[in-house]
């Protein structure tokens, strides 16, 4: 199989800012590939006294992120005690994203964690999703709490591509605080990166696809569970509510059914919110929602599950 140049692969690293003298001789197709992922890792302030206390869960939960290996995710409902165990418990990632409700620590953040030796951070941010948008703690739309996006512009040191990276956790309340939020991200992501930019946009978007939101989104990228090369694995669900399923509908049977009835909201597959878009002419080989529980037990990390995703830009 060919491989790229070791020469190339290090310079390019070098030049992105990415961790030196960590890059190796990788075959070609492989080098092109990311794994890319989003996780709703459930505050830390709520099941307080049960099982499923961040206490609890948080070494679970980290364990978890380690073996998906992924090269860059988003989390939500990140306050800043988790983000800063997180931090020590994953030190092969950096992190970007400030709070929501004070542009500092305060209130939830939405995360973006990448991992060092592969990728660099060119530009990043966090905006409110709002019509004033710079503004730390505004809310518009009727949303129920302040909103936020973080974003990156991310380069791949071993292809030199760059791409745009935006995770977002939108509103549970109000239908249209989460569709203009969600354009309101596209906008922004064209803005801050060079025309043609390839795209990824990840989060927990508090809707099923067949909500006006998600129509909204489809309409201009597109759902990598859709387009995935591979047939999907895992769930359908990708919000378990802390709740154990002796029948656990597969995505792959749940795509047999037709939209209204697979998300139906009662009787249906289960809630599927968490979602991976993807720009035009970026391949998805395989799509996955991990069902992972803690160990010896029926008992989740989270009340959702993380999806992922093998992209290639």
């Amino acid at each position: 199989m060919k491989k790229l140049a070791f020469a190339v692969v290090l310079a390019a690293g070098v030049a992105a800012g990415c961790m030196k003298g960590v890059l190796s001789e990788v075959p070609e197709s492989a080098s092109r590939m990311l794994r890319v992922g989003s996780y709703n890792i459930r505050n830390g302030f709520g099941d307080k006294g049960t099982p499923n206390a961040w206490e609890c869960r948080k070494g679970d939960l980290a364990a978890l992120l380690r073996r998906l290996d992924l090269d860059v995710f988003g989390l939500q409902e990140v306050y800043a005690e988790q983000a800063d165990y997180l931090k020590d418990s994953l030190p092969q990632y950096e992190m970007v994203g400030v709070h929501r409700d004070d542009g500092v620590r305060k209130g939830e953040a939405s995360p973006v964690f990448y991992r060092k030796d592969r990728l660099a951070a060119l530009k990043s941010g966090t905006f409110w999703l709002s019509d004033t948008p710079d503004v730390p703690g505004s809310k518009s739309w009727g949303t129920a709490y302040t909103r936020i996006c973080t974003w990156a512009l991310l380069k791949d040191c071993r292809t030199g591509r760059a791409f745009c990276f935006a995770n977002t956790h939108t509103d549970h309340k109000s239908a249209l605080a989460r569709k203009e939020g969600m354009l309101l991200i596209i906008r922004r992501m064209r803005e801050f990166a060079p025309a043609g930019t390839p795209i990824v946009f990840t989060g927990d978007h508090n809707c099923c696809e067949t909500d006006e939101p998600a129509k909204a989104v489809s309409a201009i990228l597109n759902d990598s569970l859709y387009v995935s090369e591979k047939p999907p694995v895992g769930p359908w669900r990708t919000y378990n509510g802390w709740k154990w399923l002796d029948k656990e509908y597969t995505a792959a049977e749940a795509m047999k059914l037709a939209p209204d009835v697979r998300n139906e909201k009662k009787g249906g597959c289960g809630f599927r919110i968490d979602y991976i878009y993807v720009s035009d002419g970026i391949r998805v080989m395989s799509h996955e929602t991990h069902a992972d529980v803690r160990p010896g037990t029926k008992l989740y990390p989270s009340d959702h599950f993380p999806v992922s995703a093998v992209i290639i830009l």
